[in-house]
């Protein structure tokens, strides 16, 4: 049985591999490290469910902070997601090879993809009446440890094919399976649920529990990383250990191999900072002895925006209550499924003018003429993208029920349809930094929301793309009036330039604060995934990511996790 061990325990034990943070990279990582005879896997979890983070007040959207939500438990974010579970497009992956990353493009990735998956098939209605595609052996796995279904309760019930076709109506056409490379489209996303159990797939239990019976993986939880150590004057950094804090006292474990960063875009460049990796003139300020000056560490913060916040305005009527009752009597009804399962990705020529599309290029290509280089090669990229009828620009999230904007309930006995809109690739580019030495302080999150007002046109222009989707035939019967915004917040682009920043909200997916680049376009690991300046310290998660992708994120972070194991191992 795994060891679960006291802190002196843990303290008193020297590891092959130290992987700070049991979230869904390293809870993943761990389990493959370890099938291996002879090394020895660690991690390090808390034992809670959210670490509670939110903004620093945004200087571009009326100073709104906005919550950010970050899996603590084991298992991360993929504990505690709304289960989707999908992937960019090929453009996505293939852009970030180009940066300087060999090996990390599509090609690259999908074996990873599929290792870390197990598709079910779709149920013979779903592929007859809501376009459900059959599984493609090329595209999706067939015996990973995620097991992955479409839902066995498709959010709009009887009115998912009206709005397929609004969608439709406004050109955007369906895709039956957007996991092949090619993401355009209305599709049915798989999600991270066995659907013969309507249990969530995640990494504590698939990768995790799978494990359990190994005796050389070691857990620890309710632990709280400090700080990486290093043998002094070595060259580049060799990690000897770390230290953390359990129960408020201080323990050091030691390590032989190698320490692994799995915390999340947040916490990652926390650790990173605190044990001397970062920039120097932020680190002197809070009396810690630079060891590689980075300034790139938590940096390049890049998030999916959009305007949100959910909720189910049915939950408490009595027969919606019966309905939720069938998750415990028969594994059936609305909780044995996602609360959104349909989602459409779609290309700027969709909803934006060619004259729209044409000022948003110019916009840009005059910032990237301002911007150190390797932002600039960013930029440069995105506008590739932009311009990339294969890659989508923004998200159209219909959702059964209303988002209770600015805080105003609904209406009792009265349905609600929302259509979120989120853009994928955003200029704007935020930070993750330390506010003290101290380790259980929360960093300063600060995802610069609008700093690039090209980022507030094309939300503008996908928030008026999702109000003409509820205006389209196939839902004009079913949509008496228009709740939020309302009719003086839309009357204006400038007014609903204000909407948007009142209401502005994320897609809980960042990435980019330990990004996987060249050190001189700004990199914090290598294509190895390697600490700049170190040895043996690595980063596995979210944060290698140099650009955002179109897509939920969880997927692409197991892949990431597949792929990290083969490169440690030597594979």
């Amino acid at each position: 049985m795994t060891a679960h061990l006291t802190a002196e325990q843990f303290a008193s034990t020297t590891f092959d591999y130290i992987i700070a943070g049991g979230g869904t990279a390293g809870l993943t990582l761990a389990a493959r490290l370890v099938s291996d005879a002879g090394l020895a896997g660690t991690l390090i979890g808390s034992a809670s469910h959210d670490w509670g983070f939110s903004t620093v007040p945004q200087k571009y959207a009326n100073g709104k902070q906005v919550p950010q939500p970050r899996g603590k438990g084991l298992g991360g974010c993929s504990l505690i997601n709304i289960v989707i579970f999908d992937r960019g497009s090929a453009a996505d992956y293939d852009a970030i090879e180009a940066l300087g990353n060999p090996g990390w493009d599509w090609n690259g990735l999908l074996s990873y993809f599929k290792k870390s998956e197990t598709a079910l098939s779709p149920e013979p209605d779903h592929t007859a009446r809501f376009r459900a595609a059959k599984v493609d052996s090329r595209w999706h796995g067939d015996s990973g440890p995620i097991v992955k279904s479409y839902a066995r309760t498709f959010a709009f019930g009887p009115l998912l094919e009206r709005v397929i076709d609004a969608t439709a109506e406004l050109g955007v056409p369906f895709n039956g399976d957007s996991d092949d490379g090619n993401k355009i489209g209305m599709s049915n996303l798989f999600t991270a649920v066995d659907s013969r159990t309507a249990t969530r797939s995640y990494a504590g239990n698939a990768y995790f529990e799978a494990n359990a019976d190994r005796k050389n993986l070691f857990v620890l939880t309710s632990a709280t990383v400090s700080r990486i150590t290093f043998r002094d004057g070595s060259s580049p950094l060799q990690a000897t250990g770390i230290e953390f804090l359990h129960g408020g006292k201080p323990y050091y474990a030691a390590v032989h191999k190698e320490v692994i960063l799995s915390a999340g875009s947040l916490k990652t460049p926390q650790i990173l900072e605190l044990s001397g990796i970062g920039d120097e003139k932020l680190l002197r300020k809070f009396g810690i002895t630079t060891l590689v000056d980075l300034p790139s560490v938590g940096e390049n913060l890049l998030y999916e925006i959009d305007p949100k916040y959910e909720t189910l305005d049915t939950a408490a009527e009595p027969e919606v209550v019966a309905s939720y009752q069938q998750m415990y009597e028969t594994r059936q009804g609305p909780l044995a499924s996602s609360a959104a399962s349909t989602f459409a990705f779609i290309p700027s020529k969709t909803f934006m003018s060619a004259e729209q599309q044409q000022a948003w290029k110019d916009s840009a290509l005059s910032a990237a003429e301002h911007t150190p280089s390797g932002l600039k090669k960013q930029y440069e990229t995105q506008i590739r993208l932009f311009s990339d009828r294969s890659s989508p620009e923004a998200e159209i999230i219909p959702f059964p029920g209303m988002i209770p904007f600015l805080g105003l309930p609904p209406t009792p006995k009265t349905r609600y349809m929302t259509a979120l809109a989120a853009i994928m690739h955003p200029l704007s580019r935020g930070t993750v930094h330390i506010t003290s030495a101290d380790p259980t302080a929360a960093p300063a999150i600060d995802p610069s929301y609008f700093s690039r007002p090209e980022d507030l046109d094309v939300l503008l222009a996908s928030v008026k793309f999702s109000l003409a989707f509820f205006k389209t035939g196939p839902l004009a019967d079913v949509v008496r009036t228009q709740a939020f915004p309302t009719p003086e917040e839309a009357c204006s682009d400038d007014a609903l330039k204000e909407y948007i920043k009142n209401t502005l909200g994320c897609v809980f997916h960042p990435v980019g604060t330990a990004s996987m680049l060249p050190k001189e376009d700004g990199g914090v690991v290598d294509s190895e995934l390697r600490v700049y300046g170190t040895a043996n310290v690595r980063v596995v998660d979210a944060s290698i990511l140099p650009l955002q992708i179109a897509a939920h994120t969880q997927a692409t972070v197991y892949a990431i996790a597949e792929k990290a194991a083969d490169i440690i191992r030597g594979l």
